[in-house]
């Protein structure tokens, strides 16, 4: 997929540069191939998020463009920091108690991010809010107003992620789209079903006591018993995962029904360097990546992969020979030449197209695809998919219920 960056526009009054901005996303839609409803998708979003951007910013001129591809589109706005004090103070008194409390809610969230008077950056994202919220709401009233207000948000729940950069000077807000087959059956929907959380921390695995509580989460959806059974396995083999993985993490995993298709979600907080996975790469005699055996491994490869940045994995591969990420890097499609934000993102069906292309003629890949033809997780998820950016893990997994 070609990597597209659209036009940059500068816009001071919305109302009177919306045609413009229009056109910039209808074009850039065209030269990269998004059709139908993720157009649709793109378009509204674009939309929500200048309104959004425009009424937190206020005065002043925004820069707006896009970039990406049609599996992966990021949406960037820039302005100038011009809040001064007085418009700080103007602000927080909107408010009936006259305090900060702007905080509250979503929107309320993002425009206190503008009004902080720090002498540094700060930076925020949804996916970094949400977690806030779950670990909060149990406990907090507040926070489960604030979660149900989030839950409301068109931009929330179009987006897959928001990020906000503030410093002295600049204001920079990201917003990503991914458009993966897999998504649209759960992409800007409200599920039928939401389980509660459950938190694994990788200082204290109780197996048992982990799938005990895997059974009080299924049985909140309401699925039949083989689906049941099915995303009883899909919860198990993802714990594994996380036994086998190397870093010190904490995750918090969940459930979602959908009308189709039941979610298993997991995200983490975790730190790799490439100290630790030279370590790693050092117990095999040949220096290479024989310790990558199964599906599953190769997912947690990819995981630990992701959380060194690009240029230091290729680096590594370099010295240790291409077998070290030869198929952790089949699937990568958050990857894109030439983006300004890379991160990475990978998936089962782009990893299964990738083997069934070079199997024929790579031995290697035969034995990977033998591999993935014997996972439990291959067989029953209609995909998976695994963001990595900074030290942070998300990972979805896709199943098509029977019932």
């Amino acid at each position: 997929m070609r990597f597209v960056q659209s036009e940059h526009i500068k816009i001071a009054n919305l109302e009177s540069k919306m045609d413009v901005a229009q056109d910039v996303v209808e074009n850039f839609i065209f030269d990269t191939g998004i059709k139908g409803k993720d157009a649709l998708r793109l378009k509204l979003l674009s939309e929500e998020v200048l309104r959004l951007a425009k009424s937190i910013i206020g005065y002043g001129i925004m820069n707006f463009w896009l970039e990406g591809n049609s599996r992966v589109t990021k949406i960037y706005l820039t302005a100038d920091n011009h809040m001064d004090k007085s418009k700080q103070e103007e602000l927080i008194s909107v408010s009936s108690t006259g305090e900060n409390s702007v905080e509250k809610g979503f929107f309320g969230k993002l425009r206190s991010l503008f009004t902080i008077d720090a002498p540094g950056a700060s930076t925020w994202s949804l996916k970094e809010y949400e977690e806030e919220l779950r670990r909060r709401k149990e406990e907090d009233k507040y926070s489960q107003e604030a979660w149900d207000d989030l839950e409301r948000s068109l931009v929330a729940n179009l987006a897959d992620d928001i990020e906000v950069g503030v410093s002295k000077d600049s204001i920079q807000m990201v917003v990503t789209k991914d458009f993966s087959e897999a998504l649209g059956a759960i992409g800007s929907r409200v599920p039928q079903a939401k389980s509660d959380f459950t938190f694994v921390d990788s200082a204290k695995i109780d197996e048992g006591k982990i799938y005990a509580r895997a059974d009080e989460l299924i049985e909140e959806l309401e699925v039949s018993p083989k689906d049941a059974v099915h995303l009883k396995l899909l919860f198990e083999e993802t714990v594994g995962m996380l036994k086998a993985m190397t870093t010190d993490f904490r995750a918090e995993m969940w459930f979602e029904k959908y009308k189709n298709v039941c979610c298993l979600k997991l995200t983490a907080k975790t730190l790799m360097n490439v100290d630790k996975k030279q370590d790693l790469l050092s117990v095999s005699s040949d220096k290479g990546n024989e310790a990558v055996k199964g599906f599953m491994s190769k997912i947690s490869d990819v995981v630990e992969n992701g959380l060194l940045n690009y240029s230091e994995v290729m680096k590594l591969q370099q010295q240790y020979g291409t077998g070290y990420v030869s198929f952790g890097s089949m699937g990568i499609y958050g990857i894109m030449e030439g983006s300004s934000d890379p991160g990475v993102m990978w998936s089962l069906s782009d990893y299964r197209e990738s083997l069934g292309t070079d199997q024929e003629n790579d031995p290697s890949a035969k034995e990977a695809w033998d591999e993935l033809e014997k996972s439990i997780v291959a067989s029953l998820a209609k995909d998976v998919l695994v963001g990595v950016k900074g030290d942070r893990i998300d990972i979805t997994m896709v199943y098509g219920l029977n019932s």
